[in-house]
């Protein structure tokens, strides 16, 4: 009993600070995403899209249509997308290839789209999702999106901190 006390308190100091939990305002928070975290992911706030996107830095066949999914909208006036916040796109002219980012928090990805965690899924006919990758971008011999340089900061790097990372015209912090 006693063990099975001391690894329940191991586990509950590793999920680290959450603002919302008593700790201190500044204590770090991490948020890890898992396969259940973008399970219900058809079912959030989404945003369709015909058109490239507005700043033609994209690579040439990521510019169909896509469909980008948001598990919480930014508080109105945010000049950051929450940590905890995940976006999925859903890419119908690659073959509804799906990829993902995560706000993961704690100077993740400090080099690259600082915070962003990247992933590509897939999902089942049944609706199960699955983690294909993740990190700061795509295993060797991968690419992301048709990017010849492989990497997803390549890009969302490019469209600068001025709206987090996040190229979508659809989803500007400026919106909410």
């Amino acid at each position: 009993m006693r063990r099975a006390a001391l690894v329940l308190a191991v586990v509950a100091a590793a999920c680290g600070g959450h603002h919302g939990d008593g700790g201190p305002p500044d204590a770090p928070f991490v948020f890890i995403a898992f396969p259940s975290t973008f399970q219900p992911f058809r079912t959030w706030t989404s945003f369709h899209s015909d058109g490239p996107p507005d700043n033609g830095t994209f690579p040439a066949d990521t510019l169909g249509p896509r469909t980008q999914y948001i598990n919480m909208l930014p508080p109105h006036g945010s000049t950051e997308f929450p940590i905890g916040t995940v976006i999925v796109e859903v890419r119908e002219s690659q073959g509804n290839k799906i990829f993902a980012g995560v706000k993961r928090g704690f100077d993740f990805n400090s080099t690259g789209a600082k915070n962003w965690e990247w992933f590509e899924l897939q999902e089942a006919t049944t609706g199960e999702v699955t983690i294909l990758w993740r990190g700061v971008g795509p295993p060797n011999g991968e690419t992301y999106g048709g990017d010849p340089n492989g990497g997803c900061n390549t890009c969302h790097v490019q469209c600068g901190a001025n709206n987090d990372y996040v190229c979508s015209p659809k989803l500007q912090l400026t919106s909410f």
